[in-house]
């Protein structure tokens, strides 16, 4: 285990949710969000210069779900999003949770302009209407999203609808 590198984890992961959930401006082109999100990268970038990707072995479960959370968060770097998503597609469902891994995917898909295909990445569109981003194979993503232990795309959509505003961006 790695105590120093789990702590400095849950405290990235603790300045990113904090700012998604007190900015007022809720944009992710905001100076403060590219700002925070920008250091979380440089930082993970460096514990995994150390370690290897964060697995629950190495910090923990929580902290390991936080070093996925400030992967998902490196939109300005859409290459590292694909190292990480490489480093984890390597370690065992008990050190890296899968679902983790297809969220990761398909904000890949979605940063590079592709439809994505777990069906995770919500938006609200310009007639303010919510509902997942384009996503490859629509007809067959319950079944997709089934084999890694995921809900039903519409109950996930009625889940999201009530707790928008609470969920990890």
């Amino acid at each position: 285990m790695y105590p120093e590198i789990t702590s400095q984890l849950l405290g990235m992961a603790e300045v990113d949710q904090h700012m998604r959930k007190t900015n007022t401006e809720k944009n992710h082109d905001s100076e403060l969000w590219k700002e925070i999100d920008s250091k979380n990268t440089v930082l993970l970038k460096q514990i995994i210069e150390k370690i290897g990707w964060p697995t629950t072995s190495k910090v923990g479960k929580e902290a390991s779900e936080d070093a996925w959370l400030i992967a998902q968060h490196a939109d300005l770097d859409v290459d590292f999003q694909k190292q990480c998503l490489e480093l984890m597609k390597k370690e065992s469902a008990e050190e890296v949770s899968e679902t983790d891994i297809a969220y990761l995917h398909d904000r890949i898909c979605v940063n590079e302009g592709r439809p994505q295909f777990f069906g995770t990445q919500f938006y609200t569109n310009e007639h303010g209407a919510y509902g997942p981003r384009p996503v490859e194979e629509l007809e067959s993503v319950d079944n997709r999203r089934k084999a890694i232990g995921l809900e039903p795309l519409a109950d996930y959509k009625k889940m999201l609808e009530g707790y928008k505003d609470h969920l990890r961006e």
